[in-house]
């Protein structure tokens, strides 16, 4: 016999003891075909990726098998005539995994994360009628006009002050 990962994802209008008791029916199945499921794992209500038969959500189930090809082929025949179950994969593997699958440790890994700080650690912010911070003050002057002129400090600066000197000789020059 080969060995087999199952999973199926059950409309979300299903509960959890309706998914319990179809999991319940597949591995029976599996089981008169001689074959037996190792691990069950119930994933829980979770979102689709996408709308699936106008579904966005739907429980998810593991199941683990040692059983023969045409006693899986059944139950994928018997899961494609259930309408609670919208959508199954079957993958053939090497060996079954032990403990807990990656999705139900991913799920106990939240625990032990360290919880965010409360409202007390926030940074206070300033009221909203107290003065500006002097650097915005500046950014605002600057930006209304009421900002220092300052000329720019580069080599041209000089040149163009005489440009501009001979352009108004010029039309001084043409009123006489």
């Amino acid at each position: 016999m080969a060995y087999y990962e199952h999973v199926f994802i059950a409309r979300q209008d299903v509960s959890a003891p309706q998914v319990d008791g179809l999991t319940e029916d597949f591995s029976k199945l599996i089981e008169e075909q001689g074959g037996k499921v190792t691990k069950k794992e119930y994933w829980g209500l979770r979102s689709l990726a996408y709308k699936i038969r106008k579904n966005r959500k739907g429980h998810y189930v593991l199941m683990n098998l040692d059983a023969a090809p045409d006693a899986v082929l059944e139950m994928e025949r018997q899961m494609r005539l259930n309408e609670d179950v919208l959508r199954y994969l079957t993958i053939r593997v090497d060996e079954l995994e032990e403990g807990p699958s990656v999705i139900m440790q991913r799920g106990s890994g939240r625990d032990e994360r360290p919880r965010r700080g409360g409202r007390d650690d926030r940074h206070q912010r300033p009221a909203r009628d107290a003065a500006p911070a002097p650097d915005q003050t500046s950014r605002d002057d600057a930006a209304n006009g009421k900002g220092e002129d300052k000329a720019p400090a580069d080599d041209k600066a000089p040149a163009d002050d005489k440009a501009l000197a001979d352009d108004n000789a010029a039309v001084e020059g043409d009123d006489k």
